[in-house]
């Protein structure tokens, strides 16, 4: 079930013996598993709203009103522009505006690293 640490002895020759002499780490300098690594698999079913904006446009307020069923809004954005992903409003990756089997998807091309909150 658990997958066993591998043996990190280093093995080297005795100067007093000639003999092949095994030196074993102690505990203190095996690397443990952080409290994240071993609390991951508790958060794999937490939900998290993913957003990737396709485009904005922007017209007055008449325009708006005018609009109804069927209207078409055109955004600024065109396949194969780059756009933000976010992840509950904190932007996480860049992405690619792409067509796939007559979907709209985003490949991500870009993942951005945080630095500390």
């Amino acid at each position: 079930m658990f997958d066993q640490a591998p043996d990190t002895a280093s093995e080297g020759t005795d100067e007093k013996t000639g003999q092949n002499a095994v030196e074993t780490p102690t505990e203190a300098s095996r690397e443990a598993p952080s409290s994240v690594d071993r609390n991951i698999p508790a958060v794999h079913g937490v939900g998290l709203e993913v957003s990737a904006i396709l485009g904005t446009a922007q017209m007055p307020v008449s325009q708006l009103l005018k609009m109804g069923r069927g209207a078409v809004v055109e955004l600024d954005k065109y396949i194969g522009d780059t756009i933000d992903i976010s992840i509950n409003d904190q932007m996480i990756a860049r992405g690619e505006v792409m067509i796939k089997e007559d979907r709209l998807c985003v490949e991500i091309i870009e993942m951005i690293k945080r630095t500390g909150d």
